[in-house]
């Protein structure tokens, strides 16, 4: 938000020492009262959904906009015992891998924990160390919350989240009254950043450091120190700090920090804490306030929501796109723009999707695609506030997603805590207006390896590999007859059979659709090689112009899993008149057996073999003979 410290501590100054000590005895005496809405926080308590888990159908859940994204659990603010929420984040208890969302409060920190099934419990809260405020921050290290308010005197609190395994559910919520330690070395704070990979903590906006970064060591969580500034571009609304391993070779390994400052992203190098230095000060067109942005997990890309854009001229909600391979020379490479007016507030990046918190239009989830270009798709969404996409600040304020299994949870400033589950498995490559092999073409209808509306990938498979069936090696292919071709899916380590479409296979040239024995009742899958893995065998039945004599490739494709794929296999096919020998030699039979081409494929060469030949003669009158 837009409030900086020493414009809240301007607020305080103003009051008689009557009316703040009225007002302090109010805070810790009695229950906590809300004090008047900040000017930048709008709207109040909505009308709230119900709590139990509603599928996102025909485009609703639970009477929510939404796609690909339900509701499965809902925490309304007043059973917080605040009247408002602000920030959230998550901490998994690395014992028991139990997930637990800690979210701000108006009036302080609850913990809530969330069971496997997405249902939460309220384990209890932690006060406000101060007076109430609309902001509020939170980021874990090392089983630790670390929490920061614009509440003036507030200070850094330190919870040690071990303490919530000790919490009864049958007693919850608690009050846990104190925090394990408070560092005082800031005031007010509007935000604090983590970098977890280094132990250090960066408050910013606050009264120190000139607003900027105000280095914290919390290598010892019990005893955090003070360890430098970075205040040479002042003013810095939010951060994240990372050991940098992108594509600038002068900053690999340095620890980087990308700093959001009200209209430049700022760059900065903290390596040495006792003399940070400004890398590079980066404005950009169409700024109105720089407000947060998250690196790609490569570190190559920044992407940047800018908080007053959309309100100051009333266009579609952007996110900017920074490229990060030059660190000294970082620049804007595209601007994604939304389906609709509402402001953006927060951004996390998880893999290869950017999930957002965009006050009125609620959760968006956007994939990845050419960064370069900076081409973004919106792939999911779940609006909390479904009456408009206004651009006000009100709805929903921060998104976490790095809980291991799946849920992400966000907070609704005036309706609480949303416990969500996302469906991205089922956007295809092939349906999300990514182009994602880079080939110029965007999925169904235009791109040739998208076959149809169930195509997964737009990519092809380039694992699945075609053979000769082993037991079927010795046959040998005449040109102008009909024959039948025998050939094999083996399984790999990376290629799972069972999840071939077999209704999908077509054998090339001639587009033939392969024979798959009992393939209905799921007895195709035989192990031909030996490997303890299923294989696929196919038959195909060839007519007397399917092939020509010499030396020719012959394929298979198919839908491995949703994703397209064509293997091929090389064979020889021999002259009626080589027929005509072969049998006048060898009697009825010519054995051929199979060797190995250069790149590894199993062929079937006409190579004589009397070892063979003696043992298909004897056995050719056997019930199971192959011939």
């Amino acid at each position: 938000m837009l409030c900086r410290p020493q414009e809240c501590n301007d607020r305080f100054r103003g009051l008689s020492l009557r009316r703040m000590a009225l007002l302090i005895t109010s805070i810790t005496c009695f229950p906590l009262l809300s004090l008047a809405h900040d000017q930048e926080i709008e709207g109040e308590t909505e009308d709230l959904p119900p709590s139990q888990h509603a599928p996102c159908v025909e485009g609703t859940s639970s009477g929510y906009l939404c796609s690909n994204m339900e509701l499965v659990h809902f925490v309304p603010v007043r059973s917080l015992n605040s009247t408002s929420t602000n920030d959230i984040w998550g901490w998994t208890d690395p014992l028991t891998g139990e997930e637990y969302a800690i979210v701000g409060l108006r009036n302080g920190t609850a913990f809530i924990h969330i069971n496997e099934f997405g249902h939460p419990t309220y384990l209890g809260r932690l006060p406000t160390n101060s007076f109430q405020s609309s902001w509020r921050d939170i980021k874990v290290y090392d089983n630790h919350a670390y929490i920061v308010s614009e509440a003036p005197r507030h200070g850094m609190q330190v919870f040690d989240l071990t303490r919530l395994r000790a919490v009864d559910p049958a007693n919850a919520p608690v009050t846990f009254f104190l925090s394990n330690f408070v560092y005082q070395g800031i005031g007010s704070a509007h935000n604090v950043v983590i970098n977890e990979d280094t132990g250090f903590a960066y408050a910013v906006g606050a009264g120190s450091c000139s607003g900027g970064l105000h280095m914290i060591d919390i290598e010892i969580p019990a005893r955090p120190q003070f360890a430098g500034c970075f205040g040479q571009d002042r003013y810095t609304h939010d951060a994240q700090c990372v050991i940098y391993h992108g594509p600038d070779a002068d900053y690999q390994g340095r620890e980087i920090c990308f700093n959001s400052n009200e209209d430049t992203v700022t760059i900065a190098d903290v390596t040495d804490k006792a003399a940070p230095v400004m890398i590079v000060r980066a404005p950009y067109f169409g700024s109105a306030y720089t407000h947060q942005g998250w690196l790609t997990e490569d570190h190559a890309h920044f992407l940047l929501d800018d908080e007053l854009d959309e309100r100051r001229s009333a266009g579609n909600t952007r996110t900017f796109v920074w490229d990060m391979s030059d660190l000294d020379a970082p620049f804007v490479t595209g601007v994604h723009r939304g389906a609709t007016t509402s402001i953006d507030h927060n951004q996390y990046v998880l893999g290869n999707h950017v999930f957002q918190a965009n006050y009125r239009s609620g959760i968006r989830v956007l994939r990845l695609g050419d960064l370069s270009e900076g081409e973004l798709a919106e792939v999911a969404y779940f609006d909390t506030t479904p009456s408009d996409d206004l651009p006000a600040f009100s709805g929903t304020w921060s998104v976490y997603p790095y809980f291991k299994s799946g849920y992400i949870v966000a907070t609704d400033i005036n309706r609480g805590l949303y416990i969500l589950w996302p469906r991205l498995d089922a956007i295809s490559e092939c349906s999300d207006g990514i182009d994602n092999d880079g080939d110029g073409q965007r999925d169904f209808g235009e791109d040739p390896t998208c076959w149809g509306p169930n195509a997964r990938s737009e990519s092809e498979r380039f694992d699945v590999q075609l053979t000769i069936d082993p037991r079927r090696a010795h046959r040998k292919l005449f040109a102008g007859r009909r024959a039948r071709l025998y050939l094999a899916i083996p399984g790999s380590d990376t290629v799972d059979v069972e999840k071939i479409d077999l209704e999908s296979l077509r054998f090339h040239p001639g587009d033939i659709t392969p024979k798959i024995r009992n393939h209905k009742k799921s007895r195709h899958l035989k192990d031909l090689n030996d490997d303890q893995r299923p294989d696929v065998p196919l038959r195909i039945r060839l007519d007397k112009a399917a092939l020509e004599e010499g030396v020719q490739d012959v394929c298979v494709s198919g839908l491995l899993a949703g994703d397209p794929f064509e293997a091929c296999v090389t064979v020889e096919i021999f002259s009626k008149r080589h027929h005509r020998r072969a049998k006048r030699r060898n009697g009825k039979n010519f054995v051929a057996k199979p060797s190995i081409n250069a790149a590894g494929a199993v062929t079937a060469n006409a190579v004589q073999n009397m070892k063979s030949r003696s043992k298909a003669e004897k056995n050719q009158n056997a019930p199971d003979h192959p011939l």
